[in-house]
């Protein structure tokens, strides 16, 4: 008797712990926008951006690297951390994006000379086109010390589509408008 009450209690304590895992969010693909707009302002311009998604770097062990779209003033923007320390990224030829296709389009890193593993971009009508109409494999990021390279799966590729079609939607808001949305 006391071995299939100890069975039952193992059994309900691993039943309710797989109940409270959270799903990986690389499992399953985002339909809602997720769009966040704060009273805050980057350079003197209100901004919205889309939720980060989170690519493992492939050759580096636990190294991650956040992918992150904006939008201000009409204009898309790319958002790339690499999330660790003492990451230093130059302003010239930063970042690679390979697509299924072959193609390959290198984007430079508008962000002055930091270390802080932060790389920003706007990307023109053509860029945000091409990354819409195809699928990308891999992102390069070029560093002083070495390159990181995050391949790309169906799902992230479906997150940044919708993410790009969500920003390209969405109007930004003056500080009023801001405001008020919060306070309902």
């Amino acid at each position: 008797m006391r071995y299939w009450f100890l069975f039952y209690l193992l059994l309900g304590t691993t039943f309710c712990s797989a109940q409270n895992q959270e799903a990986d969010s690389t499992q399953y693909a985002h339909f809602d926008c997720g769009i966040i707009q704060t009273k805050q302002k980057l350079n003197k311009l209100f901004f919205a951006s889309a939720p980060a998604i989170k690519l493992r770097v492939n050759n580096d062990e636990l190294v991650y690297t956040t992918f992150q779209l904006g939008k201000r003033k009409n204009k898309i923007y790319l958002y790339l951390k690499i999330l660790a320390d003492n990451i230093c990224i130059k302003k010239d030829r930063n970042v690679d994006i390979y697509f299924k296709s072959g193609e390959i389009i290198t984007l430079s890193n508008e962000y002055p000379l930091n270390c802080e593993a932060l790389f920003a971009r706007q990307l023109n009508k053509k860029e945000v086109r091409k990354i819409k109409e195809n699928e990308i494999s891999m992102i390069k990021i070029y560093t002083y010390t070495k390159n990181y390279e995050m391949y790309i799966n169906d799902i992230q590729n479906q997150d940044i589509h919708h993410y790009l079609d969500c920003l390209s939607e969405y109007k930004i808001k003056k500080s009023d408008e801001v405001k008020a949305k919060n306070k309902q």
